[in-house]
């Protein structure tokens, strides 16, 4: 659910403050596309919120809900591995893009 706030949010931030810098499509929501995407990005926050609760009380290893466990973990892996790694080697979608110059 935190790929669909980042990824909506994104959009959402730039057809509001930027619309310019969105590339061409091919349809679009017109009007609409700003509520449609303020309603994903609640959606999807709300729902994110919710998965890392238990399932009741009180709450005992065996019952606790480990998913915010495991997401913590596996955002702090990833983050080292990108401070460690990725940052000198991952270049990004942004040289497929026809006639980018780069750096």
């Amino acid at each position: 659910m935190i790929t669909y706030v980042i990824s909506i949010g994104a959009v959402l931030y730039r057809r509001i403050k930027h619309p310019e810098l969105l590339p061409n499509c091919q349809w679009s929501l017109g009007r609409w596309g700003v509520p449609v995407n303020v309603c994903g990005v609640l959606y999807s926050f709300h729902a994110f919120f919710w998965c890392f609760w238990p399932e009741g009380t009180p709450v005992e290893p065996s019952t606790f809900n480990w998913a915010v466990v495991m997401f913590v973990g596996t955002g702090l892996l990833a983050l080292i591995d990108y401070i460690i790694r990725g940052r000198h080697h991952y270049k990004g979608p942004v040289v497929l893009v026809e006639g980018y110059k780069g750096e």
